[in-house]
């Protein structure tokens, strides 16, 4: 089963065989016993590499889950025996990977120095469709609801997306900015998947705006250096821009006639996996540590 999953990470069999420390010989046997018992071919191989096939995709998501939730009941040993110790394999949107989780892994470090923390982040469609995988056992989200059934949210801290501009550019009065404002500028949007993204066109579309244009750019740190410059508007999470409106290098404003455009950034995981005890640290921790980070986020943008 770890060979399986870990060909789909890899992409050839003499990598997965590295990764689960077997000689390449033995994981084709391995793949063989496991295509026999499946009744159906699991693994394509070619000239570059070896890929799973349906089959195999679907067998290799069972394989992850399985694995984790052995994963968790070797912790609840450990814990019982008195160790603090497990790998957690965690992964996160761009808004909180990257402004909220650093801090939290700095509390949890200090706390539980003998668990690891694997972090990957990138859109949170990407990321949810990680954890449906059986690749990630944890996931931080803004998604405001689950569109599959297998996946459970938890809340752990609120969030509101804010627009923001350079100082002077748009007609903000007591912190609004009406539509007919934002006609005449471009758009700086996240790229396709983010959920801070999709909660701002729908917001933009309720509230009757068109703005002049759209440019995608790749990730927030993009979006609001082309904001700083001028070069039109955004909607990022408070969290993102709290320091730079702090710095007056960015106005903040919500829409005129609108409320403010709140949403929860939630611990993602799949329905019904028992969540070990490194994983309830984890979230114990986060809650707590995110409390100073919501404080000052919520002052700068007020």
């Amino acid at each position: 089963m770890r060979l399986l999953v870990e060909l789909e990470r890899q992409g050839s069999v003499s990598a997965a065989a590295r990764a689960v420390g077997i000689t390449q010989s033995t994981a084709s046997e391995h793949l063989r016993v496991l295509e026999s018992a499946a009744g159906q071919p699991l693994v394509e191989r070619s000239g570059r590499g070896s890929r799973l096939t349906d089959a195999g995709r679907a067998l290799s998501a069972r394989a992850a889950q399985a694995l984790a939730a052995l994963r968790a009941g070797e912790e609840e040993l450990a814990e019982l025996a008195g160790l603090q110790t497990g790998t957690i394999h965690l992964g996160a949107s761009t808004a909180p990977g990257v402004y909220l989780l650093p801090d939290t892994l700095g509390c949890f470090r200090s706390d539980y120095p003998h668990v690891t923390v694997e972090v990957e982040i990138a859109a949170s469609e990407q990321i949810l469709e990680r954890l449906l995988a059986g690749h990630l056992q944890l996931a931080l989200v803004g998604t405001p609801a689950a569109s599959d059934r297998r996946i459970e949210l938890e809340p752990f801290i609120a969030d509101e997306i804010v627009g923001v501009a350079r100082p002077g550019m748009l007609p903000v009065k007591r912190g609004r900015v009406g539509a007919a404002a934002l006609a005449e500028v471009m758009l700086l949007a996240r790229e396709p998947g983010s959920s801070t993204q999709a909660l701002a066109d729908d917001e933009l579309a309720h509230a009757a705006v068109e703005t002049a244009g759209r440019w995608e750019l790749g990730s927030s740190e993009a979006v609001k250096r082309a904001a700083r410059a001028g070069l039109g508007v955004a909607f990022l999470s408070r969290y993102a821009v709290a320091e730079e409106v702090e710095a007056g290098q960015l106005a903040s404003f919500r829409l005129a006639g609108r409320p403010p455009l709140e949403r929860v950034f939630s611990v993602a995981r799949l329905a019904g996996r028992p969540v070990s005890p490194g994983e309830r640290a984890f979230i114990a921790t986060l809650t707590h540590c995110c409390a100073t980070s919501a404080a000052y986020a919520t002052a700068c943008v007020a």
